[in-house]
């Protein structure tokens, strides 16, 4: 099925589906990024349309069937009074009290103000990403024998996380939201660029070394990613 051009915005019509069309003169590549808005292609400013649109045209069953995947995806129910909070594979109930300057955990409860609720909660999930993250990456490191020269957060829509040479590893802490072993395996990916700053082949030996049991996070976390929010966007308090 061949694609169809829209103007006014850039656009490229595949089958049923608008594709925006994304040109800079700093891109060097050709990607399609797919996501609960829709699909959006971003390529070089002097890449004809035609090559763009037998990239369309090769990429369309993927495209379609990631689409579908966001189309599935559950509807997040607002935060209320015994509302349940993942954290690593065990639930928190929440509690709203009014007047509470921070969030705070008390056995299996969550306490925060209703009044500053999605601010407060990602405030504790980051505290707890970075006592959990912290000395996994350490631990991890240790086994590569490699220096890591520090631990932060990320709240990077679409990245889980990120390694620099220097040694500086970034985890976003949405992460908490999912299994315990997923978040370990995002850990244990970016650790091992700490070996090889690659994704050849000796870099996924490092990998699965780390964590011989990888690709089963890896796969839950393409499939499931989208699915570790707490609240819609744009609809905060």
């Amino acid at each position: 099925m061949s694609a169809r051009r829209l103007l006014s915005p850039p656009r490229l019509l595949v089958g049923s589906v608008s594709v925006e069309v994304r040109r800079s003169t700093r891109r060097r590549t050709v990607a399609l990024k797919v996501g609960r808005d829709g699909a959006v292609l971003y390529a070089p400013s002097g890449v004809p349309s035609e090559r763009l649109e037998r990239f369309l045209h090769e990429k369309e069953g993927w495209m379609l069937g990631h689409l579908a995947h966001f189309q599935r995806r559950r509807v997040v129910a607002p935060l209320e009074q015994g509302s349940a909070l993942p954290l690593l594979g065990d639930t928190l109930t929440l509690q709203l009290v009014p007047g509470l300057r921070a969030a705070r955990q008390e056995g299996a409860m969550l306490k925060a103000d209703p009044a500053r609720l999605h601010a407060q909660l990602e405030a504790w999930y980051r505290r707890q990403a970075l006592v959990h993250f912290t000395p996994l990456v350490q631990t991890l490191a240790d086994q590569l024998k490699r220096p890591v020269r520090s631990v932060r957060l990320t709240g990077a829509a679409g990245r889980w996380g990120s390694c620099t040479a220097a040694g500086d590893i970034r985890l976003h802490w949405r992460l908490l939201l999912g299994p315990e072993r997923v978040a370990h395996y995002v850990a244990a990916h970016e650790v091992a660029h700490l070996a090889q700053m690659n994704h050849s082949q000796r870099y996924w030996a490092v990998l699965e070394h780390l964590m011989p049991d990888y690709l089963e996070s890896k796969t839950w976390l393409r499939d499931h990613g989208e699915t570790l929010v707490l609240w819609e966007e744009g609809s905060g308090k």
